[in-house]
């Protein structure tokens, strides 16, 4: 009875020990994240351009424009601000603005706000510039802080994997984007990111286990098969229209450019997939080993169609939101809607239907490649 007692009382304490750690990390992490929240509202001086603080704002109707189906008035904006840096720190100096009320070419100021500008000097009494634009990076710096705590708070140890993971591909794709830049085949940058981003993600996050091994497997397979059964799409159809993308960039760039965007389109969503369906497998197997080969299908089966239709929407989000922008304006400039439907709208379609193809596909892909991974584990029943 007493060793009942004794293996209870220390079952307690390192239940509260682990509680006081958790504790106290959770503090240390806020302190760090509001300390770097601060210096990044004080950050003036990491910056040559000069930066402005605007104390006093007066706007003032100019006029306003009649379009077909809106009107958009223009103001003019006198404003005072402070220096808040460079050799001017501390003087007041007046700025101007124009801005429209639909804020698309054009940005409204307020009081409070802090904007770069490009400083000149019309006479010796009185400063004056233009601005360039408004300064960002403590409204990001807030975000980034809530994300982080968030992210610690729901996954704990993991937050720093997946922090590592997060900034590693973030690195990656702007050394991607520079290689592009200076001329190399933006085809063969997609898919060597499409394998960094694949093994990076998945062993960062779940570690060097089989589950993470089937994953990887199931994803970069889902995605070859996709884009061989779009080429063969396109080879027997006679290929895809793509005069209607969005910047094109050379006649010979488009498909390259439109299979880029597939493969990373896809890819969150694939990968979420195989990650899934494995880790699924994985817990049956350690629930079960005896469990029967037709039941371990059926149960992947079943968790496939659970995040099929989530999985699919987000390949719809992912694609048509992002050129709502680009629907509004037109909307605005007295384009018809039809017109916008037929020439807009088919390469985010194409895009949507191809990656959704890919998560069909990752379903049976992940099922059977986990299964063969893990028949080690099961006893034939």
């Amino acid at each position: 009875m007493q060793t009942k007692n004794n293996m209870a009382n220390t079952l307690v304490q390192r239940v509260r020990a682990i509680k006081i750690q958790d504790i106290i990390l959770f503090l240390i992490i806020m302190i760090v994240l509001i300390l770097g929240v601060i210096t990044v509202f004080h950050n003036y001086n990491w910056y040559d351009t000069t930066i402005v603080k605007i104390e006093k704002v007066q706007n003032l109707p100019v006029n306003q424009f009649n379009g077909d189906n809106t009107k958009e008035k223009h103001y003019i904006q006198k404003i005072n601000g402070i220096i808040m840096n460079g050799k001017h720190q501390g003087q007041e100096i007046r700025l101007k603005n124009q801005y429209a009320s639909s804020n698309v070419l054009s940005e409204e100021y307020s009081p409070g706000n802090e904007v770069f500008i490009k400083l000149h000097q019309g006479n010796q009494e009185e400063l004056s510039g233009l601005i360039l634009g408004l300064k960002r990076d403590k409204y990001m710096s807030v975000v980034l802080a809530f994300f982080i705590f968030l992210l610690v708070m729901v996954t704990r140890k993991k937050a720093f994997f997946s922090l590592l993971s997060l900034v590693a591909n973030i690195a990656v794709l702007l050394i991607a984007l520079d290689f592009n830049y200076k001329g190399y085949n933006i085809l063969r940058i997609s898919i060597l990111l499409v394998m960094f981003f694949t093994f990076a993600s998945l062993l960062f996050i779940s570690g060097f286990k089989k589950k993470t091994l089937a994953a990887i497997l199931s994803t970069l397979l889902s995605l070859g098969i996709t884009i061989s059964l779009y080429l063969i799409f396109v080879k027997l159809t006679g290929g895809v229209d793509y005069t209607y993308m969005e910047y094109i960039a050379g006649q010979n760039y488009q498909s390259e450019l439109f299979m880029s965007q597939i493969l990373l389109g896809g890819l969150g969503a694939i990968m979420d997939v195989a990650i899934t369906e494995a880790s699924a497998m994985n817990e049956l197997l350690t629930i079960n080993e005896n469990i029967a080969l037709k039941e371990l299908i059926q149960s992947g089966r079943e968790v496939g169609f659970d995040i099929m239709g989530t999985m699919i929407n987000i390949m719809l989000f992912t694609y048509v939101c992002s050129i709502i922008p680009i629907i509004v304006l037109k909307l605005k400039n007295g384009i018809k809607l039809s017109t916008i439907i037929r020439l807009q709208i088919p390469m985010e379609l194409y895009g949507f239907i191809i990656g959704s193809i890919g998560v069909l596909l990752a379903i049976p892909i992940s099922v059977f490649i986990s299964i063969a991974i893990f028949k080690r584990r099961r006893k034939l029943a």
